[in-house]
């Protein structure tokens, strides 16, 4: 596998602070990011030490969400298609290259490399969904990826980048800042509003597509499975005024 990530204690695991202006009402001004690419990194190579620990499928269970999906003949539910899938006896190992995250925290995505445990690499794109009730923070809800004639470029330190702020008023009713927080949780674990996107993304070409986002609209994927079996995830994040494309694979039929 690539080298595994330092990440210099997670970036010593703050949260990422935009240079906006604190939370105000007075239209146009953005909202503060607290949005934490770190953790997310964090998360995504916890999952791959739980499968090396406790057992591939083992490790897809219990971190996936309860709408998570996978690409297996199609689109399906991971509940369904992992529910009685036995371990095998060696896990595929991965690290990730690259994270993106939204504005206000609440979903973002990992890009990385893996290799399987007789050899042979590949890519894969995990998308993540903050958890506001029990005791794990993120949980994916989409996992997709192929094998590759050659690996993915060697990497000293995941890259994680955060969505801008949308210049939006804050609601009333809006929870307080950074979602997720032990206080929040404590008082209920309520979500906070979903918003539109923040801005447009190209629409929907063919195929079964389906897409996801951020609560605060700032980050957008989709997952889109062709007739012929293979597949395309692309994802955007608010920046410098658009929705910016920061990710797009094709991912081969299964068994192609």
């Amino acid at each position: 596998m690539k080298r595994l990530i330092p990440l210099a204690f997670l970036l010593a695991a703050t949260p990422a602070l935009s240079q906006s202006a604190p939370d105000s009402q007075e239209p146009g001004r953005p909202q503060r990011a607290y949005a934490n690419p770190s953790a997310l990194i964090a998360a995504d190579i916890g999952f791959a030490r739980l499968a090396r620990e406790r057992g591939q499928w083992t490790a897809f269970r219990e971190t996936a969400d309860e709408t998570a999906e996978m690409f297996e003949d199609g689109r399906q539910l991971a509940r369904t298609l992992l529910k009685d899938r036995k371990d095998p006896p060696a896990t595929v190992k991965w690290a990730p290259h690259l994270a993106w995250i939204s504005c206000d925290g609440t979903a973002g995505l990992t890009y990385g490399a893996w290799q399987g445990p007789s050899g042979g690499d590949g890519e894969y794109v995990t998308v993540w969904q903050r958890q506001f009730k029990g005791k794990v923070d993120w949980k994916w809800v989409l996992d997709d990826g192929q094998d590759l004639a050659s690996p993915l470029g060697e990497v000293d330190w995941a890259e994680g980048k955060v969505a801008d702020c949308p210049a939006r008023p804050r609601p009333p009713g809006d929870p307080a800042p950074q979602p997720g927080s032990k206080r929040e949780r404590k008082e209920g674990g309520k979500l906070p509003p979903m918003r539109p996107l923040a801005g447009a993304i190209p629409a929907a070409e063919g195929g079964d597509s389906k897409d996801g986002q951020s609560r605060d609209g700032s980050l957008a994927w989709r997952s889109t499975v062709l007739p012929d079996g293979n597949r395309r995830f692309t994802a955007w994040i608010w920046k410098d005024g658009a929705m910016r494309e920061v990710i797009a694979r094709n991912f081969k039929a299964n068994g192609a």
